[in-house]
Parts: C-alpha cells; structure tokens; sequence
C-alpha cells in the first residue's frame, strides 16, 4: 500500500508542462493503526464487559467515565446519570472514607485491596474493594484517578456465617469438653447435698433452707449446662413422632402459671395437624424460652399467641429461615406484642451471650439455645420484628417420615423412690462421686463394692462375679471405660445388667462404636432420687430377662 502527493512542473507562461509524484509505502504504518484500533476495541470490550466496575474520577470527586458494571453496581440507570453524582457525597457511606483513601495515594501512586462502604442510589449499603493508580500531570499534580471496585458485600456476608460456625463450634468443643467435669462437680455438690439434708434432725430449718439453696443452684447449673450444649448443639435429641398441637396444649396451663396476671396467653391450632419428628422435651425448652423472652418484652403486659399450624417452604423461604430443604413442616408460632427489637439486636439476637437485660437478669443463652435446638432438629426459623411492633418467632418442624404414636409430655409426679437389697458394683473414677453414689446406695439398703475403673472393675468381678446384680459404670474412664468394660465381659460369655452415666454432651462419639438406646443410662448430673429410681427400674426390668444378643451397635 502506498500514500502518493503530486505536483504540477510549471513553464514562465504557468502552465502545466509535467508532475512531480511522491509515493510512500505506508503497508507498515496502516497495519500498526489497524493493530491499534483492534487493541483499543478490545480493550474497551473488555472494560465494558467486566464483571467488576471500572471507573475514572478525579481529585474532587466526579465521575469522568464508568463501564456498566458500576452503573450497575451503584443502582443507575446509565452511566450519563451515574456522571452527574458526587462520589464523597453519593457513594461513599462516610464521605471521610473517601479522603483517607486518596490520603493514601501520597506515598506512592498506587494502592490494593482497600475495602469501603458504599451506597448504591436507593440507600443501601455495600461493601466495595478497590484497587487504584493515580495518573499524574508532568508537575505531579494528580489529574485523575483509574479504578477498579468488586462488590465483596456477599463474600464478606458468607466469610461471616463461616467465622460464626466456627465459633460455634470451637464453643461447642469447649462445652463438650467441660461438661464431664462440671457435671461431675455438680453431681457430687447434689448428691452429698442430700445426705447431708437426711442427716440433719428435722429441727434445723435454717440448716435444711441452705441446704435446698445449694441444691437449688447446683439445678441451676444443671439447666444452664444443658443450655450451653443444647445452643452448641452438643446435647443428643430423641427425635421421634411427636403431636405438636396436643405438646402446646398441655404446656399451656404451665406457661400461664409462670407468666404475669397481665399477659394474656392465646392458644389457637390448625386440625388435621401432621405430626413432627421433634424431641419432646427439647420442643418444651424452645417453648419455654420463646415464653421467657416475649416475657420480658412486655414489662407491661401484653398478648402471647402460640399457634401450630402446617407450613409448605418453597426454596426462597427455605434459603431465608435456614431450612435444609423446601418441603412440608409444622410450624410452630410465638408472638408477642411486646417492645420488639431495633435491627442491631435482631442481627445479634442468636449469638451466645448476648442480652440486652442489666447485670443478673439474663445469661444471653435463651435464643442461642433456640437456634442451636432448632438447627439441630433440622428446622428453620424465622423472626419479624421492629421498635414498637412486637415480635414474631416461627420455628419449622421436619413433617415425622413415619407416623406414630406421638410422643406427649409425661404427667409430671414424684417417681416412686425404693432401695434394695442387691449388691451393686459402682465403676467410678472419680473419688468423690464414687463415695457418693456408695453411700447413698448403702443407705437405700443395697449391698455396694466399687472400682475406680474398667481395669479394677474386671479384677473385682473376677473374685465376686456371680453375686454382682448390677454394675453402675462410668462411660470414660482412664485405663478402661464403662463400655469397653461391658464388651469385655460379653467377650467372655459373663451378662450383666449394666446401667451406664456420664457427664459427657456426647458420650457414644468419644469411642467410635455408638451405645445402644436401648441399654440403661443416666445422664450426669444426678440426684440422689434420679439414681435411686435408675437403679431400681433396671433391676426390676432385668430380672428373668435375657440380656440381648447385640445390644452395641
């Protein structure tokens, strides 16, 4: 390709007696323009089709050019109406963000990954990461700023539900861990609590009124552990078929028994109710702490409705109550008209330890405990709320896959507390609790010996074997624990009834081989009267029956 100019050869008369032509090969030159104009398309393709914003401003904030995916991100309409914004005024959340971020630009002329709030058109707010370089004049003045922004609002979000997940479960673990000793302490406070108690001569009323008060808080601690693993999701659920309108029926009566004369209780539930696979008694805390909460929300009194009804979830409200899958469930309702929550308290609401009561008036465990039963019963909840406008819980329940007897709260009574005159062989390795469980055993009348292990335990039924009716045993233990101590002697042919205890949240996960429901066992800590009438029912129900032939499964 060549470029050609010509010019005319003139005579003295001026005219045109010849031309003088110049031609210039200008191949190279027109295919480096073409080059360059493919280059610019491309770049500008590539900048128009980013999927992160890409932006130049200058020094005093405006928008000198912007690619759609900042019209976008910010909510305009096109990127004319975009370039009319003020960017520390408009955009940015904290117009002073905006200043530190250019203040950052004097050492140097360029900066990575600084993360800011902005604001998209119609006020909400997101979380942006930029990255930038600053176009300086031949003065160093700068002229204008180039910029890439990537919305990280939903990583973030997402980075967040993980770091609480492991925080919960680093708490889950450390509740896991101290449950055994805790519960240990507890037992061994109610139970020399009460021998103490049946000690003293009935004369000494101040003695026997400090003596409950121990007692009464060793409960306590008992509940709150029970609420620390139950929010952890450490505790062991009985899922089973359970009437959740005919469970809030009969709980109804308890509840207006423990709420103000001026709160009014409204039960209401939907016929024809499927019944939910739920753990009864995990079911009544959840309802007990909804109660406490909505309680507390009405220091003036007020309306609770408690309904149940069934719920279809579609995947939408499944996504946002943290069901696991869409489907069928029974919905469990609790509203109250109380003062509601602001949307700082409502984002941390579930968080362990977290209370907007004063000092002494709450442990910022109920709603944790809630969501960690909730979770664990793979169901989903939701919450409506605001200042002033009361608040709404609904708690979903897996529909039960096979239908049966539900399962009900039992009548609550006195257990029927008898001794015996069996020998019991208690396998404990704690001192202390072991002297307490011989001595309260003794006193019922039964015969006691004890090992302070697995190991001593198959030394001491070695030598007194056929006269042990029971063996009371620890799960861990050092050395051997109670379930290796019971594979031992199914090993050689020996049956025993066993009854097992332990202080762990999780005791079967701690020896790779589950225990069997179906074998005896009492959850630490006990009581006096709980051991008693453990003890018992196992001798009763073991004597004439055959052992299984694979109760470990």
């Amino acid at each position: 390709m060549f470029e050609a100019w010509y010019s005319p050869v003139r005579d003295p008369a001026d005219g045109v007696t010849g031309v003088i032509g110049v031609g210039t090969d200008v191949t190279e030159r027109h295919r480096a323009e073409e080059a360059l104009r493919r280059s610019e398309e491309s770049s500008r393709a590539v900048v128009e089709n980013a999927s992160y914003g890409i932006y130049r401003s200058t020094p005093d904030g405006r928008f000198l050019a912007a690619n759609p995916a900042v019209v976008s991100l910010l909510g305009y309409a096109s990127e004319t109406e975009l370039l009319g914004v003020d960017l520390a005024r408009d955009v940015y959340a904290d117009p002073s963000e905006r200043e530190r971020v250019i203040a950052r630009f004097d050492g140097g002329d360029a900066i990575r990954g600084v993360e800011v709030a902005w604001k998209r058109k119609d006020g909400q707010r997101i979380l942006v990461r930029l990255s930038a370089r600053a176009v300086r004049r031949p003065s160093g003045r700068i002229e204008y700023f180039e910029t890439i922004a990537e919305d990280v609002t939903e990583r973030r979000a997402l980075e967040e539900q993980l770091r609480h997940s492991q925080k919960m479960e680093a708490i889950g673990q450390l509740t896991g861990g101290i449950a055994h000793d805790f519960n240990n302490l507890l037992t061994i406070i109610l139970a020399n609590a009460q021998l103490v108690a049946k000690a003293l001569p009935v004369g000494h009323g101040d003695a026997h009124a400090d003596l409950r008060d121990v007692m009464s808080a060793a409960l306590r601690g008992r509940v709150m552990v029970q609420e620390l693993l139950g929010f952890a999701r450490r505790s062991s659920l009985d899922l089973q078929s359970a009437d959740l309108g005919g469970l809030v029926a009969e709980l109804s009566g308890f509840l207006r028994r423990i709420l103000p004369a001026d709160v009014e209780v409204v039960i209401a539930g939907s016929t024809g109710l499927p019944e939910a696979r739920a753990d009864v008694h995990a079911t009544e805390q959840i309802l007990f702490n909804l109660a406490t909460n909505a309680r507390d929300a009405m220091p003036n009194g007020g309306v609770l409705r408690i309904e149940t009804a069934r719920a279809t979830l579609t995947e939408e409200r499944q996504l946002a109550c943290g069901a696991p899958a869409p489907g069928e469930y029974v919905c469990l309702y609790v509203g109250d008209t109380g003062v509601g929550m602001d949307e700082e308290t409502r984002r941390r609401m579930f968080e362990p330890f977290f209370t907007t009561k004063p000092a002494g008036r709450g442990t910022g465990l109920g709603l944790a405990t809630v969501y960690g039963l909730v979770k664990q019963h793979g169901g989903g909840i939701e919450v409506d709320t605001g200042p002033g406008k009361g608040t709404r819980f609904r708690i979903y329940f897996p529909v039960a896959d096979h239908p049966a007897a539900a399962a009900t709260r039992g009548e609550a009574g006195t257990p029927d507390v008898r001794g015996g005159t069996e020998t019991v062989l208690v396998v404990e390795d704690d001192d202390q609790l072991r002297r307490s469980a011989k001595r309260i055993l003794e006193d019922a009348g039964y015969q006691v010996v004890t090992a302070a292990d697995g190991q001593e335990a198959l030394e001491v039924l070695g030598q007194r074997g056929p006269a042990v009716h029971l063996v009371f045993s620890d799960l861990v233990m050092p050395r051997l624990g109670g379930r290796a101590l019971y594979d031992a002697l199914r090993r050689e042919g020996r049956a025993m009834r066993f009854l097992f205890a332990s202080g762990y949240s999780d005791p079967d996960g701690r020896g790779g081989v589950r225990l069997d429901p179906a074998l005896p066992f009492l959850r630490k800590p006990w009581t006096a009267n709980d051991l008693l009438v453990r003890v018992r029912e196992v001798l009763d129900a073991g004597a004439g029956r055959r052992e299984m032939s694979d109760p470990v499964r």
